[in-house]
Formats: C-alpha cells, structure tokens, sequence
C-alpha cells in the first residue's frame, strides 16, 4: 500500500478475468489470467500516470482475492479502503476476446464486492481526496454497493471532494429505468462525466455528442468527455467543446480502452488542471491499452 494519501479514490467491483487464448475450434479451452472491473482498472491506469490512487471495494479471503490485493500493492494502488471478508468469493469473468468487442460469461453472484455496504465505507478516505470516481457498474452490481456509491458520493459532495462519473451502462446487469433513475442522481452531483455514444443511445436515446454532453452539462456537469471509440473524445465544458481523435493503435483487445481513458484523463486533470491535455494524453494510453490483451497488463505507464 502506498503511505501517500490518494488524490484520486474510486469505488466498484474488481474482477479476475479468464481470458480465452485464440486456438482452433477443436482445441481444448486455455485461458490466461487477468484482471478487471472498471473502476479498478481505471485506477491503476491513473497510478501508472504517476498519480496517487486508491480503491475502495472487498474481495474474497480466496486466491482471487489474494491476486488483486498483490497487484494493488505493485501497482500502488492504495487499498486500505478494501474489506477482506471470509467465506465470500472474489468475482470472475471468463471471456471470448475481440478486436471489435469482447463476450462475457460473470461468475460473481454473491461476491464480496456485491456484498458491499455504506457501513463499509472508509469516509475519512474519501474526505481527504481530490477526486471520488464511480460508474454505473458500480451500481449496478447490488443494491448495498448502490447505496454505498450513493453515501459515498453524498461524503465526497460536503467535503468539497469532486465526484467523477463513468456511465458504464450495462443492459445485462440491471434494467434501463433502474439504471437511468441511479445514473442520473449521481449525475446532478458529479464534476466530472464520461458517457459514451453507444450507451446513451441505450440509455437516454441520446446518439449526438453534443447532445449527450449538453444534457450532463445542464445538470451541472463541469467537464464531459463523450467516449467515441475509434471516433475518439467530444469534450465538452460550459462554454467550449472541441472533437479530439483517437491515438493511432492496431487493436487486439478492446477491454479496458474507456476505463483506463477514464483513469488516465483524471490523472493528468489533477496534474494540470487542463481538460484538453488531460484527454489528449488519455486518448494516447487507451490506444496503447487496446494493442495488447486483457484489461490491465497493456495499459502504458507513464516515463517522463
């Protein structure tokens, strides 16, 4: 763990993934270990951007467990924000990798993250940062780590701490109303949005850009950054918005691209105080995480 108290804290769910190895349609499966989840995967692409991250979530007293508490620590994630609990398993992803999406198989009914409750928050944690980071899957996984998610946004907004918000929208894990009524509280009380244009199609019916960051904007949005894929980033502030494309990159894997972007842009927005620069140097490691597989052991780290 770091002694540093972490700028940037975010909360969730993370995964150990199981990563299907390309082989004829004969062969017995393979799979190569990775890790997961969005908010974490976010965080460790901000530590590798050199900056002072920590996790809030729980894991399994299982090897799994024992896996995401190892790579924390290396990547120097803070994680004293994570509970241990016995007998409840670390959540698993098996996955069908593709340059152009991925497949999932979720083994993660009854996991310690999902077990998750607002009495298990480190509140003194999230006082003390700049930044509190949470997504739509995060919410969506239980209705104790959605109430959490709820309580620790209400905790970082009366301490002054901004609030960051991916929308992650997953049809999968919860119904659209419950996800847009979730979706939207925690947006009238984030600075910082980033939707993408396919999930809000989805969720709000929104397909523009503009439009998607008019709407995060007019709910009092400081900064929005409309994911686009290949397309690149729409940023979007109060009185200015510009396109920024994608950073050139031969895909292999698309996991991980939107939330190590995610991490990224918040590390250099603590640093520099810059949105653009901020989303000109995330969209540079979400090219470079999606050149390799899995959702963590790509991500760039930063050498200057």
């Amino acid at each position: 763990m770091t002694d540093a108290v972490p700028d940037i804290l975010a909360i969730g769910e993370p995964l150990i993934e199981m990563v299907r190895l390309p082989q004829p349609i004969d062969a017995r499966p393979a799979f190569v270990q990775g890790f997961g989840g969005d908010t974490s995967t976010a965080m460790i692409a901000a530590a590798r951007q050199k900056a002072r991250t920590g996790y809030i979530s729980a894991v399994g007293d299982d090897m799994f467990g024992q896996a995401m508490l190892a790579l924390w620590d290396r990547e120097g994630v803070d994680r004293s924000g994570v509970r241990v609990r016995s007998g409840d398993p670390t959540g698993v992803c098996f996955i069908d990798p593709d340059p152009a999406g991925r497949r999932f198989t979720y083994a993660r009914r009854g996991s310690a993250a999902s077990l998750f409750t607002p009495e298990d928050l480190p509140e003194t944690l999230i006082r003390a940062a700049r930044i509190l980071h949470v997504s739509g899957i995060s919410m969506a996984i239980s209705a104790t780590m959605r109430a959490a998610v709820f309580r620790a946004v209400d905790v970082a907004r009366e301490a002054g701490v901004r609030v960051s918000l991916d929308v992650n929208f997953r049809p999968a894990l919860w119904p659209r109303e419950a996800a847009s009524e979730a979706i939207l509280r925690v947006a009238q009380r984030a600075a910082i949005i980033f939707p993408s244009d396919d999930e809000m199609g989805l969720l709000w019916g929104l397909t523009e850009p503009r439009d998607i960051a008019d709407r995060f904007i007019d709910l009092g949005a400081e900064i929005v950054a409309v994911k686009q894929g290949a397309k690149g980033v729409y940023l979007a502030e109060p009185s200015k918005s510009l396109h920024i494309d994608a950073a050139p990159s031969t895909p292999i894997d698309s996991a991980g691209a939107g939330d190590s972007f995610a991490g990224a842009f918040l590390a250099w927005l603590v640093e520099t105080s810059d949105p653009e620069r901020a989303a000109r140097e995330a969209v540079k490691v979400a090219a470079g995480t999606v050149g390799g597989l899995g959702a963590v052991e790509p991500i760039p780290r930063r050498t200057g």
